[in-house]
């Protein structure tokens, strides 16, 4: 492996890690801060509500009183792929399991937090509020289509009506219908998702980039990393059509379907992970309020989000936009091997396989140009001897050699490059796809989307970098041929080949244990073509 090979890989390197940081993370567009949002906005008045509490239910009824209904904790809807619990005491959602997965030690995921709850409501008049966190509801079990709801009702008269109604759907959804009637003349109301999302995964480590606030403001898409919201609470005004929270592999969002009312949103980290409220305010205050929600509680999946429409499938991490596409590719092609051989770590090797035989036309040309380039180092060193004081002959000349030989001194750097968006693309299938999560391939390797816990593969993977660039060194004869310039400059090389694996473990070694077996994999690949084209190319100088 020349120096223009290892400049190659560290080129990769950089421009993945910078990308990583400084660009695919980058919200886009970034919401804009103006004067008016750095004041107290009716959305940051949500989390710290002033309760009035005598005048400010109807017919002076407190919620502690007598006559309310008793609270249950535990009312359920269920459905093939989601239970949920609900409580009376405020019409919240306190549980969410996803029945079809599972966490490391076999019990189902749940979504929210202990002892937290999400879709509680504070009603807003113009000069206080209300939370109705302890306000018992009447509740019943309905059927709407042949999906399971419950309907919970506060009505002390017949012309005195707070209702929220939940139905279950087909795909992760619940559709929520809040209907708030002739209590007092309100301004607006909020709905509350400040219980953020429980882990679910063992591994923690990355959870200020993976956790992450989305939302869409006026047909924009804004996003914040948990790591960005410690630093400053977003506060975001204009018509919120929809706010989610994501961690690694797991969603809760809501969609306000049409027409949207929602015009404020906060998003915050005071759960330890990104929570949000969404907020409408009028103007005008009214005693008649209505509005239709969807509420996300599953997997991020593009699939799954995607049908639930309005640009929902944002929120799954797919990587660089521009690059989306080779994701889409590589994420099938795996699933498909999947289909055919139930072992993700056998899938991956199969995957270098086939990279490697498809990107073998490539590295045969330029490995066999880079090989090239050290058989005609004498010549390229007389030439340069003779003709160092006119350099523009001298490169006349050494163009003229180079195409002779059939050489190119930036050969080795072409399988680099034909790499990167392949590296850039596997990185996000097999760190985020949820067909990677818990992934076993063999022994130690339980889960291929996460780190190695032994390091072992990082190790081998070096192991075999420095065997391959072993393999590219110059024999002693043609050493003996170099001037005193390309010496010292082979030796630096000699340096960077012990090197370079030292500093690309520490890389790895924090990466998705799948992404090392398929860099692992195909470096043993390209070592055995290495091989196999030094012996060809030595059997053709002899005849």
């Amino acid at each position: 492996m020349n120096r223009n090979t290892l400049l190659g890989i560290l080129l990769i390197f950089a421009i993945f890690f910078l990308s990583e940081r400084f660009i695919w993370k980058k919200a886009k567009p970034q919401p804009v801060k103006t004067d008016k949002q750095e004041q107290t906005t009716p959305a940051e008045t949500t989390t710290q509500p002033d309760i009035k509490p005598t005048d400010q239910l109807p017919l002076g009824i407190l919620p502690d009183d007598p006559y309310l209904t008793e609270v249950n904790d535990n009312i359920v809807l269920e459905n093939d792929s989601l239970k949920l619990v609900f409580s009376n005491k405020g019409a919240v959602i306190r549980e969410a399991y996803l029945k079809k997965f599972l966490l490391v030690d076999k019990s189902i995921v749940q979504l929210i937090p202990a002892n937290k709850q999400i879709a509680n409501t504070i009603l807003f008049s113009e000069n206080s509020s209300t939370d109705l966190k302890n306000l018992p509801f009447d509740y019943e079990m309905t059927d709407v289509n042949g999906q399971p709801g419950v309907r919970f009702s506060f009505t002390p008269e017949p012309d005195y009506i707070i209702e929220k109604t939940y139905v279950l759907d087909y795909n992760y959804g619940i559709k929520l219908n809040l209907k708030v009637h002739n209590v007092y003349s309100l301004t607006g109301y909020s709905l509350g998702f400040g219980s953020g999302i429980q882990d679910t995964e063992e591994f923690l480590k990355t959870k200020g980039m993976d956790y992450k606030f989305y939302a869409q403001i006026d047909n924009m898409l804004v996003k914040k990393d948990l790591n960005k919201l410690n630093k400053n609470t977003l506060q975001q005004n204009g018509k919120v059509e929809w706010a989610a929270i994501r961690s690694k592999y797991f969603v809760i969002a809501c969609n306000d379907l049409s027409p949207v009312l929602m015009n404020s949103v906060k998003a915050d980290t005071s759960s330890g992970s990104p929570a949000f409220v969404l907020t409408t305010r009028r103007d005008k205050p009214s005693i008649d309020w209505e509005e239709d929600f969807l509420i996300y509680l599953g997997p991020s999946s593009i699939e799954s989000l995607r049908s639930h429409g309005n640009g929902m499938e944002n929120i799954a991490e797919r990587g660089a936009k521009w690059l989306r596409w080779l994701v889409d590719i590589f994420a099938w092609f795996l699933s498909f091997l999947y289909r055919l051989i139930p072992n993700y770590g056998i899938v991956i090797i199969v995957f270098s396989i086939v990279l490697k035989i498809v990107l073998h036309p490539f590295t045969h040309k330029s490995m066999d140009a880079s090989l090239k380039m050290q058989k005609i180092q004498p010549q390229v060193s007389a030439l340069q001897q003779q003709y160092k004081s006119d350099p523009k002959r001298m490169q006349q000349e050494l163009s003229k050699l180079y195409k002779e030989a059939g050489a190119s001194p930036l050969g080795g750097c072409l399988p680099m490059l034909l790499q990167m968006p392949v590296f850039f693309a596997l990185y996000s299938v097999l760190r985020y796809s949820l067909d990677m999560r818990q992934a076993y391939f063999v022994g130690w390797l339980k889960d291929l989307s996460e780190p190695d816990p032994y390091y072992i593969l990082p190790i081998l993977m070096g192991i075999f970098m420095i065997i391959q660039q072993l393999m590219m060194k110059p024999k002693k004869e043609q050493l003996e041929q170099m001037d005193e310039k390309q010496q010292a400059m082979q030796q630096s090389q000699k340096m960077m080949a012990w090197i370079l694996p030292v500093v690309l473990f520490f890389v790895f070694k924090s990466m998705p244990a799948g992404l090392v077996l398929y860099w692992t994999v195909f470096n043993v690949l390209s070592i055995i073509q290495q091989y196999y084209l030094q012996k060809h190319l030595n059997r053709k100088d002899t005849l």
